[in-house]
C-alpha cells in the first residue's frame, strides 16, 4: 500500500540525537495499520498543563472528520491516533506584518514545539517552521502515518495544506481542517482564485474546456456541476467544476460531487476492501467429498456498496463473502477459484473504475487422487527493466529443464526485452512435454523535473514532474513530497540545491530526474552610497532612477512578488524607468559583468 507520509527507517539514524518518544493515544482503530488510512493528529502551542485540551480537541476533530461526507461513508477505512508534545509557551507565533493581519491578535514570537506561525505575506497561512521536530516525532513514534494533521492552539482563523494539514482552533476550525485535508490527502485545489502560482491540473482544476474530454465530464448532468472559469485575466485560463458550491471555495459548503469522487478514489487507493482471506491463497488445495469453506473478511463502507463474485474457471458460481465447495463442484481435475470484490459506490463515476478497483483473490483447486497435470506459473508476466520474474513448474513426475539451460522446478529470469521461455518435463517411459512462458518487459518511463525559478527569498518554489502517475520528491532541508507539483513557501537560501523526483508509471516502473533550484537573498531597501547600484527614490511613484559607478553595460530587471519578470532594461551608468505598475512590493536584480545584486522596490 502506498504511504503518503511514510518515513523510511534510514532517516531514524540520521537524527537519532534529536529523538524523543511520546505516548501514542489511540482515538479510533478500525483495523490493521497495513490496510487503513492512518491519521496522526499532532498539536502545537499546548503547554504541559494544556495537553488534556489537545487530547480533547484531537478527538473532537476525529469525530467531525468521520461524520463529514464522503469520509462518513468510509469511516471504517480510517484509524485515528494522536501524539501530545508539550510546548514551552502557549499559542502561536504572529509576525503581524501581513497586509491581512488581524488587528486584535497579539503579535510576537512563541517558543512552541513545532514553531508554527501565521504568515508574513498571507496572514491566515499558518505553517510549521520546525519541520525537523515533526519528522523526528513521526519517525520515532508513528513512522507509518498516511495523513498528518496539526492542531494549532489559537482561536484566530488560519491553516494550510501540503505535506501535512494545519489548522487553528477557530470556531470554524474543524471545517478548516477538512478543507486543508482536501489539499493534503486528495490533492484538491482551491476553487477560489489564489493567484497564477496556484494554477495547475488537479481533480477539480483544469485548463481544458471541452465537455467531451474534461476530467469531470461524467458529472456534467449533476446539479451545480459545469465548467466555470476561476475569474478574469490569468484566472480565466483555469476552470473549476462548480461556482460557490464547494468546501474548496467556501467553508459553509459541502464538498462538490467532483471533490467527493476524488476523495473516495484516494481512500480506495489506500485500503483494500479485502481485509483477510481464509484459507490463504495457494496452489493445489485438494477438494474431497467434505465441503471446504472459502471466506473473505471485508472492510465495508456505510452503506455497503461492495459487490462480491466467486468464479470457478471463469464461470460465476456464487455471490457473498463466503462459499463452500466439494469435489463434485469441479468438472475438471483441477481448476481456478477467484473471488473478486468491487466497490460500486455512487460517489465515483470515473471511467474504468471497475477494472481499476476490483480486488481479487485466487486459489488453485485439485480433485483428490487426480492425475498430475504439467503446468507453468509466471509470478510476474510483465516486469520493469532490470526486474525479476519467477517461473515455476508443477505436475511433472520426472525432471524439469528450462530453455535457459537451468534445471529444477523454479528459475528467476530478468530479460532485457520481452522473451518466450520454454520448460520441458522428461518422465521415463512417457513423451516429453513442453510448455511456453512469456515474460513481457515494459518500456522504461522517462521522468522529467523542472522548477519555475530562479527565486528570491520569501517566494514560493514550484517543482513540477512528468512521466508517470505517482511522484516522490526529496531535496534540501529534508524536503519530501508525494505530489506531481510540489511547493515550498517562504523559500530561503537553504532551499537552494538539487531536487530529485522518483516517477512511477502505470506499469509500476520507475525513473528519476533532478532539477536545480536557485534562491537568491533579498537585500535591504536602503541603498548605501558605496552600493553597486543606487535605486531611487525608494519608495517610488511614477518613475525610478537607476545609477551605478561600474563601467560597461548593466542590466536592470524588475520582478513582481510572485517572481514574474515585469520589466528589463540595459543601460550604461544611469537610466530612468517609467513605473506604470500597480502599487506594492517588487524585487529587482542588477547585474554588470560578473557582479550581481538584488533588492526590493516599493511602488506607491
Amino acid at each position: 500500500m502506498a504511504r503518503f507520509f511514510t518515513l523510511v527507517l534510514f532517516l531514524i539514524s540520521s537524527f537519532a540525537c534529536f529523538s524523543q518518544t511520546f505516548e501514542v493515544d489511540t482515538i479510533y482503530k478500525q483495523g490493521s495499520i497495513d490496510n487503513r488510512v492512518n491519521v496522526v493528529i499532532l498539536g502545537d502551542g499546548f503547554t504541559q498543563a494544556e495537553l488534556p485540551k489537545f487530547t480533547e480537541e484531537a478527538r473532537k476533530f476525529a469525530d467531525f472528520f468521520l461524520n463529514y461526507a464522503p469520509y462518513n461513508v468510509y469511516r471504517n477505512y480510517f484509524n485515528f491516533f494522536s501524539i501530545a508534545t508539550p510546548s514551552r509557551e502557549s499559542g502561536v507565533s504572529n509576525p503581524g506584518n501581513a497586509p491581512d493581519a488581524y488587528p486584535d491578535q497579539p503579535g510576537g514570537k512563541k517558543d512552541t514545539y513545532y514553531g508554527t506561525t501565521f504568515g508574513e505575506y498571507i496572514h491566515r497561512l499558518v505553517v510549521v517552521q520546525n519541520y525537523q521536530n515533526l519528522t523526528n516525532v513521526l519517525a520515532f513514534n508513528f513512522p507509518t502515518a498516511d495523513l498528518v494533521v496539526m492542531l494549532v492552539n489559537t482561536p484566530f482563523y488560519g491553516g494550510s495544506g501540503g505535506g501535512i494539514a494545519v489548522h487553528t482552533l477557530h470556531s470554524a476550525a474543524n471545517t478548516i481542517g477538512v478543507h486543508e485535508i482536501g489539499h493534503t490527502f486528495s490533492f484538491l485545489n482551491d476553487e477560489y482564485w489564489a493567484g497564477p502560482q496556484y494554477g495547475w491540473e488537479a481533480p477539480n482544476m483544469t485548463a481544458i474546456t471541452d465537455p467531451a474530454t474534461i476530467k469531470w465530464r461524467n458529472w456534467l448532468d449533476e446539479t451545480n456541476i459545469g465548467i466555470f472559469p476561476h475569474g478574469e485575466g490569468e484566472a480565466a485560463k483555469w476552470f473549476k467544476p462548480t461556482h460557490a458550491n464547494c468546501l474548496m471555495e467556501y467553508l459553509d459548503r459541502p464538498f462538490c460531487a467532483v471533490c467527493k469522487e476524488a476523495t473516495a478514489e484516494r481512500i480506495l487507493q489506500y485500503v483494500s476492501p479485502i481485509d483477510q482471506v481464509f484459507p490463504k491463497p495457494s496452489q493445489g488445495i485438494v477438494l474431497s467429498e467434505q465441503p471446504k469453506t472459502f471466506k473473505l473478511t471485508l472492510v465495508e463502507p456505510e452503506p455497503n456498496s461492495l459487490k462480491v463474485a466467486w468464479t470457478l474457471d471463469g464461470k460465476l458460481i456464487r455471490t457473498g463473502s463466503e462459499i463452500s465447495l466439494n469435489v463434485t463442484d469441479m468438472e475438471e481435475n483441477s481448476g481456478t477459484l477467484v473471488a473478486s470484490v468491487f466497490d460500486s459506490t455512487l460517489l465515483s463515476r470515473r471511467d474504468n473504475r471497475a477494472n481499476e478497483r476490483t480486488k481479487t483473490v485466487q486459489w488453485t483447486l485439485v480433485k483428490s487422487n487426480a492425475p498430475l497435470v504439467f503446468k507453468v506459473k509466471i509470478s510476474h508476466p510483465g516486469i520493469c527493466p532490470d526486474a525479476f520474474s519467477l517461473l515455476t513448474a508443477s505436475g511433472c513426475a520426472g525432471n524439469v529443464s528450462w530453455s535457459t539451460g537451468e534445471a529444477g522446478l523454479s528459475i528467476n529470469v530478468s530479460p532485457k526485452a520481452t522473451t518466450d521461455y520454454t520448460v520441458t518435463c522428461k518422465t521415463p517411459g512417457q513423451p516429453d512435454s513442453t510448455l511456453k512462458a512469456k515474460v513481457i518487459v515494459f518500456d522504461q518511463p522517462k521522468a522529467t523535473a523542472t522548477n519555475t525559478g530562479p527565486y528570491f527569498e520569501k517566494e514560493t518554489i514550484e517543482l513540477s514532474a512528468n512521466g508517470g502517475i505517482n511522484y516522490s520528491w526529496q531535496g534540501p532541508e529534508n524536503f519530501k513530497s508525494q505530489t506531481q507539483t510540489a511547493r515550498i513557501e517562504n523559500a530561503t537560501v537553504k532551499n537552494s540545491g538539487v531536487y530529485e523526483v522518483r516517477v512511477v508509471d502505470g506499469n509500476g516502473c520507475a525513473d528519476t530526474a533532478t532539477t536545480e533550484v536557485k534562491v537568491a537573498p533579498i537585500l535591504a531597501v536602503e541603498n548605501p552610497a558605496n552600493a553597486l547600484v543606487q535605486v531611487s527614490p525608494n519608495p517610488a511613484r511614477g518613475f525610478v532612477k537607476v545609477t551605478t559607478k561600474l563601467a560597461g553595460t548593466s542590466l536592470f530587471t524588475l520582478f513582481d512578488i510572485q517572481g514574474r519578470k515585469v520589466m528589463e532594461k540595459q543601460f550604461e551608468q544611469q537610466t530612468e524607468l517609467n513605473l506604470n505598475r500597480t502599487t506594492g512590493l517588487y524585487l529587482y536584480k542588477f547585474s554588470n559583468g560578473g557582479k550581481e545584486v538584488s533588492g526590493k522596490l516599493l511602488i506607491e
